[in-house]
């Protein structure tokens, strides 16, 4: 049986996405945005779709980055939107099981992780 690695990295070809694998897991760009799908050595079972980088944080405008952050992880299903460093990261986690559908959770992440940067961006400019 091949590993959770293994059939992510399959599935991701057979949908011509050009994965490169990292550390981290795979880096991979979909609909002209970044994107990371990050597993852990420890817990096979666990999953992340990650949206790096999709703003920068600085003193003028942390307040409402934050504010608009909070808003998204409270009003989005799995999608928290996170600060890592001065940058704002969109992430969907998933606890899976040994035969995922990767068919069904990978595209629905990416486009939960796409309305949830474009509602950030709309916050942002109505705020």
């Amino acid at each position: 049986m091949s590993t959770i690695k293994e059939q992510l990295g399959d599935y991701l070809a057979s949908e011509g996405l050009r994965a490169q694998e990292k550390d981290y897991g795979f880096s991979f760009r979909y609909e002209m945005k970044n994107f990371i799908i990050h597993w852990d050595e420890d817990d096979e079972f666990f999953l992340a779709v990650i949206m790096p980088c999709i703003f920068e944080v600085d003193e003028n405008n942390r307040n409402d980055v934050l504010e608009i952050a909070n808003k998204i992880s409270n009003t989005r299903k799995v999608v928290k939107c996170t600060l890592h460093d001065e940058e704002v990261w969109l992430q969907a986690e998933f606890l899976i099981d040994s035969d995922p559908g990767f068919g069904d959770i990978i595209p629905r992440s990416l486009n939960m992780l796409i309305q949830a940067q474009q509602l950030f961006y709309q916050e942002l400019m109505e705020g």
